[in-house]
């Protein structure tokens, strides 16, 4: 009997870090919510060289089997350090985190140190309401254990602003990587997937799910890099996958990105 159940929800804010922020479709294996701290399967997040976007308000509509979701961007992710916000530690800590996701290998040892140093320094990320950025609509269609997910652009994109499209459940549960037979060690952080990885996945023993993302396709062609990661820490606990537009040079046309979730069940051993 089939036991996942993939849905949206209105009433569901989260938990941890990214408690409040607007999720995509959320994952259940019977009665356990296997989101959590995740982002659901299809969610948004918009980068630019000084900050990161995220939404708090959506609008949702179906039509003919599909399941509409527009992300309004009205949420700016700042740092405080002591309880005040700041500019330039917003800025250095996105850089930092850009070059943490190009540096899969030494991942596990530079995020040891962050909860204490973020601790010992009241360093902490402050969600503010903003205007709004723009929007972007995710159209997804669920068929059994699958999703077919459609990400369409409705925001002026600028030079070297970066999408990031989210599809992430509880790290509490995917504890494991696969090599196409088996579970592996999960990846640390975001690692960056080559093409002949895809499709690439990450295993629940627990309840014997695998979880898989499938090679997702950009009209018109931008600049596209895919992750996998997992993180679990304080109130951080994710895992799933990124796929990166960008970043955007200004001369390309805003595109429509496809791209397939799916779960198997029971063949994990």
């Amino acid at each position: 009997m089939n036991k996942i159940r993939i849905i949206p929800d209105r009433s569901y804010i989260g938990e941890g870090i990214s408690r409040g922020l607007a999720r995509g479709l959320l994952v259940y294996y019977a009665d356990q919510n296997l989101t959590g701290e995740g982002m659901g399967i299809g969610s948004i997040a918009f980068r630019s060289p000084d900050c990161t976007y995220f939404s708090r308000s959506w609008t949702d509509s179906s039509e003919e089997g599909v399941h509409k979701r527009t992300f309004t961007l009205d949420t700016r992710m700042r740092w405080c350090i002591h309880g005040r916000s700041s500019d330039l530690l917003t800025r250095l800590i996105e850089y930092g985190i850009s070059a943490y996701m190009q540096l899969p290998g030494f991942q596990g040892s530079i995020i040891l140190p962050v909860p204490v140093l973020g601790t010992l320094l009241g360093i902490h990320p402050l969600f503010e309401t903003i205007p709004s950025r723009g929007k972007v609509t995710f159209s997804y269609r669920v068929t059994g254990n699958t999703v077919e997910v459609q990400v369409e652009i409705i925001t002026p994109v600028m030079p070297q602003d970066t999408l990031c499209v989210l599809n992430e459940l509880r790290a509490a549960w995917f504890t494991a990587g696969w090599n196409g037979k088996r579970p592996v060690s999960p990846p640390p952080g975001w690692e960056k997937v080559r093409s002949a990885q895809l499709p690439v996945s990450l295993v629940d023993p627990e309840h014997g799910i695998r979880f898989f993302m499938g090679r997702p396709t950009s009209i018109p062609p931008v600049p596209l890099s895919i992750y996998q990661g997992r993180e679990k820490s304080g109130d951080v606990c994710w895992a799933g996958f990124c796929i990166e537009l960008g970043p955007f040079d200004g001369s390309q046309g805003l595109p429509k990105v496809q791209y397939s979730i799916g779960f198997t069940e029971g063949e994990c051993p």
